[in-house]
């Protein structure tokens, strides 16, 4: 079977002197390698009129984590803690998301990436864990303790797509994360919750392959579950 095409989206760096960057972690390049894809990243100057030329070329998308979305894109509550914002990358992720539910495009989110999903699709998010949030869970990990640290639990819904992919019902998972999501759109289902009620997990039902989860099962490489998540992804959009 050949190989799957895989588009990462990436973090923009603002310039240093006269140069700006796109930048993503290794550890994402790993785990596609790792299940049998062939990544390629994106550069976030890529507009709406190239979209196309992707979805004829890449089998499958994934959303990488990174900075903060726009909020006035969800009429989110304004917050200092907002950062790292960037339009171009809000643009660019937006229009795959719905290049991705108007055509089966497989599409995997993680972290900012859920989150990406959830306010394209029409949802809303809390801006602030911290300050409009009650629990006592840690989502946002300290940088000491590791990108690999477990940090909660979440509960995977019986019945779900990503159920069945994990064959798991409750997970151990890492957290970096200070926004969440508030309010989920239609067409969109929970799949995994945190102990405290937050939403860890979203999918559309139908598709081939559209999920979104909340940690970061790409600094996980030798957690089953996570590499039944990247694995699951990477056949889907073999099937392309």
């Amino acid at each position: 079977m050949t190989q799957a095409l895989i588009g990462i989206t990436t973090n923009p760096r603002f310039p240093k002197g006269d140069l700006s960057y796109d930048r993503l972690a290794h550890t994402y390049v790993e785990s596609v390698l790792a299940a049998g894809g062939v990544p390629v990243l994106l550069p976030n100057k890529l507009q709406e009129a190239e979209l196309p030329a992707l979805r004829e070329r890449l089998d499958g998308i994934l959303l990488s984590g990174g900075g903060d979305i726009e909020p006035g894109r969800f009429k989110g509550t304004p917050s200092p803690t907002i950062g790292d914002i960037s339009e171009e990358r809000d643009e660019l992720e937006f229009g795959l998301v719905r290049m991705s539910v108007a055509t089966d495009w497989p599409l995997l989110g993680i972290c900012r990436g859920m989150q990406v999903i959830d306010v394209a699709l029409g949802g809303t998010l809390y801006t602030d864990l911290p300050t409009q949030y009650d629990s006592t869970i840690e989502h946002n990990t300290p940088d000491e303790k590791g990108r690999d640290y477990c940090s909660h639990e979440v509960t995977i819904k019986p019945g779900t797509v990503l159920a069945e992919i994990l064959k798991s019902t409750r997970l151990a998972v890492n957290s970096f994360h200070h926004q969440g999501i508030k309010q989920v759109p239609p067409g969109l289902r929970v799949n995994a919750t945190a102990g405290d009620g937050l939403v860890e997990g979203v999918e559309m039902v139908g598709k081939r392959f559209f999920i979104g989860v909340q940690w970061h099962p790409e600094c996980l490489p030798q957690q089953a579950e996570a590499k039944a998540l990247f694995t699951a992804f990477i056949r889907a959009a073999q099937s392309h």
